[in-house]
């Protein structure tokens, strides 16, 4: 089996907009620009060698993701499978784009923070519908029965667990 997966960092050259296939599936192209850059030795200053231009097609929520995430310009980091599309142009050539089917698109936090959203509390086990089936039948026996037993702890363990307690609410280092 091939698998020719690229990761590519880069900026967007423009903001994403989403668009619709006829059969309303949620579709937008990041066109992702990779400079290569190399420093002058005589003028110690770095310099533009060569710059790629990948399109980057989303499908479905990850194409609603990145049009609610991304603006022009913003750096990011692509992750997916690299392929080369031809096409035959206006006057009869053959042209070529190099395009990535992305399975991850994230911003390059180095240059742009991000702020995300905490993600929604999934419902406890047995909440959930299908908890039986992902995790089994919920133990039978007594919930006074955790198997511990009922025992007072010895000097020993209360020395412990008082310095476990004060470990815990121990302030954080300010180094």
């Amino acid at each position: 089996m091939s698998d020719n997966t690229a990761t590519i960092v880069g900026n967007l050259t423009r903001t994403p907009v989403l668009r619709y296939t006829a059969n309303n599936i949620p579709v937008t192209d990041l066109t992702v620009a990779v400079n290569h850059r190399r420093k002058d030795p005589v003028t110690d200053q770095w310099r533009d060698i060569t710059c790629t231009y990948y399109t980057v097609t989303c499908w479905r929520a990850l194409a609603e993701h990145a049009v609610r995430t991304f603006e022009k310009g913003h750096r990011v980091i692509v992750i997916g499978r690299v392929y080369v599309e031809e096409w035959t142009g206006r006057e009869g050539d053959v042209r070529q784009s190099v395009r990535i089917e992305p399975s991850s698109v994230g911003l390059d936090i180095r240059f742009s923070p991000a702020a995300v959203a905490p993600r929604p509390a999934a419902p406890p086990a047995h909440e959930s519908e299908d908890a039986t089936h992902r995790w089994g039948a919920p133990p039978t026996g007594s919930p006074e029965d955790d198997g511990y037993g009922d025992e007072a702890p010895d000097e020993a363990e209360s020395a412990e667990l008082d310095a476990l307690s004060r470990l815990t609410t121990a302030p954080a280092s300010s180094g």
